[in-house]
This record gives structure tokens, C-alpha cells and sequence, in this order.
């Protein structure tokens, strides 16, 4: 194997590395909180030892930095309904985004509201980053919102429905499937469809 094959396929081997061990910490913050895992706790969770772990990332606040950008990509895929202007379809194509990311990755939908109630209230710089990261999904829903005819505060509602969903998320990870995500999503999207009186 020619020396620049062998670099290109250690790249891709360190790759996917990094990944295996942000999905893993992704799952442990999650989970567990971030004061509350370990850099050995996540470097055994993928069968590494602590020091390949800090090949990667030379702390836990870099591997805590590189989590939540991650986590900010994920958000990101929302923006594409959002684009499509206001609609209850808008809406429930946001729900059915959700679910979906769910069930590829459960830990992954909670863990920026899971770091955000961690971080709330302290003064570290990662609170901030996460209120920017909501906000990339806050600030266009708003403006969506701003056209319907009934919301008198878009930007507090676009707060309301993300922080909804993501309970809606953590219900189904605390509920272990029972009801299922999929059935939790369509009732919370029927409940918002309530007549005033009924």
C-alpha cells in the first residue's frame, strides 16, 4: 500500500473514531450529565482507553465543544420545513423530522435540552452556545409564526413548540417505547388542533 493510501485510509479510520466516541459521549451527557461522565466512562463505553480518547480530543471540554456543534448540525435539518413557509403541514413535517432523528439516535434528540438544564444558571461560555444553536431554529420558526393569525408572540411560541417537542423526546426515552414516539408526536400535533372550548 502506497504511503499516501495508507494516510487516507488512517484518516478515515480516525474519522469514524471521532464519530464512535461523539455518538457515545452524545449518549452519556444524555444520560448521565456532562459533570457526572467521565472521559474513562465514554473511552469504555467504545472499548478504548483514555489516552487514544485523548488523541482525538485533547479534554472533555474540546470533546464537550465538538458534541454540541454536532448537536447544532442536527438542528440545522429543521430549517428546510421551515423554509417552506407557514402551514400546519410546516408544522407536522418539524414533528415527523424529529421522530425520525429519534429513533436513529434518541439520546442525540435530547442531549442539547439535557446540556442546557445542566449549564442553566452558570455563567460557562457552553450555555450561550446552546441558546445560539436553539436560536437557529427559534429565530426562522418565529418568523413563520409572525404570519399566523392567532399567535400573538411568535418568538415566545417558537420557544414553547421546540421546548414541547423536545419533551415529547424525553417522555419517550423515559417511557421506553410505551407509548411510542410515533404515537406521542401525532397526539401532541392533535392536542395543538383543539378548539378553544370543546
Amino acid at each position: 500500500m502506497s504511503p499516501r493510501n495508507r494516510a487516507s485510509l488512517y484518516e478515515k479510520k480516525s474519522r469514524a473514531t471521532r464519530q464512535r466516541i461523539l455518538v457515545e459521549a452524545t449518549k452519556l451527557f444524555a444520560r448521565r450529565g456532562y459533570h457526572k461522565t467521565t472521559v474513562a466512562d465514554i473511552a469504555s463505553a467504545i472499548g478504548m482507553t483514555q489516552g487514544a480518547l485523548f488523541h482525538h480530543f485533547p479534554s472533555k471540554d474540546a470533546l464537550l465543544q465538538a458534541v454540541v456543534e454536532r448537536l447544532a448540525r442536527g438542528m440545522d435539518s429543521y430549517r428546510a420545513p421551515l423554509a417552506e413557509g407557514g402551514s400546519a403541514d410546516a408544522v407536522r413535517k418539524i414533528v415527523n423530522l424529529m421522530v425520525e432523528h429519534f429513533n436513529r439516535q434518541p439520546e442525540a434528540t435530547i442531549c442539547l435540552a439535557a446540556l442546557a438544564t445542566e449549564f442553566a444558571g452558570t455563567d460557562d461560555p457552553i450555555l450561550e452556545r446552546i441558546r445560539r444553536i436553539y436560536d437557529r431554529f427559534v429565530d426562522p420558526f418565529a418568523i413563520v409564526l409572525s404570519t399566523h393569525p392567532t399567535v400573538r408572540d411568535p418568538r415566545a411560541a417558537a420557544i414553547s413548540f421546540i421546548g414541547a417537542v423536545q419533551g415529547i423526546a424525553i417522555q419517550g426515552l423515559l417511557r421506553e417505547g410505551n407509548p411510542p414516539l410515533a404515537a406521542l408526536a401525532p397526539a401532541f400535533l392533535d392536542m395543538m388542533n383543539m378548539p378553544v372550548k370543546w
